[in-house]
C-alpha cells in the first residue's frame, strides 16, 4: 500500500507541473526597441494600448485570454497596420511583442518573447 501512495504522490505532482500553466494569469506587454518610431496605439485581442509608446519604451504587463489575436498598430505616420501572421497565445504565459527596425530593409518588424509566468 505504501509504495501506491508514493505513486499516487509522484502522479499528482507530475500532472501538476505538466498542467501549471492553467495556474498563471497569461499577459502581454509591448517594447519599442526602435530609436526613431513611436507607436500612437496597439491592439491585441482585448488589450487595447492607446498612449504613445515612445523609442525605447515598454508597457506594463496587461493580462489577456489564451487564443488566436491579429495585432494591429497606428504609428506617428498615422497609418493603421494589420500585421498579417496571426498571434497564437497560450494560456500561462507572458508575452512581449519587440518593435524594431530591420537595418537592412529599413522596414518595422517585431519578434515575440516568451516566458512562463510564475
Amino acid at each position: 500500500m505504501r509504495a501506491f501512495g508514493k505513486i499516487l504522490v509522484v502522479m499528482t505532482v507530475v500532472t501538476l507541473l505538466a498542467s501549471c500553466n492553467l495556474f498563471f494569469q497569461t499577459q502581454v506587454s509591448f517594447l519599442n526597441s526602435t530609436n526613431t518610431y513611436s507607436f500612437l496605439a496597439i491592439k491585441l485581442g482585448g488589450v487595447d494600448y492607446e498612449s504613445t509608446l515612445s523609442p525605447g519604451q515598454q508597457t506594463s504587463f496587461f493580462p489577456i485570454d489564451g487564443g488566436t489575436y491579429t495585432l494591429s498598430t497606428k504609428g506617428i505616420d498615422g497609418v493603421f497596420y494589420e500585421w498579417p501572421v496571426k498571434q497564437q497565445i497560450s494560456s500561462g504565459y507572458s508575452y512581449t511583442f519587440i518593435f524594431s527596425i530591420n537595418s537592412i530593409t529599413n522596414t518595422l518588424t517585431y519578434s515575440t518573447y516568451v516566458a512562463l509566468q510564475r
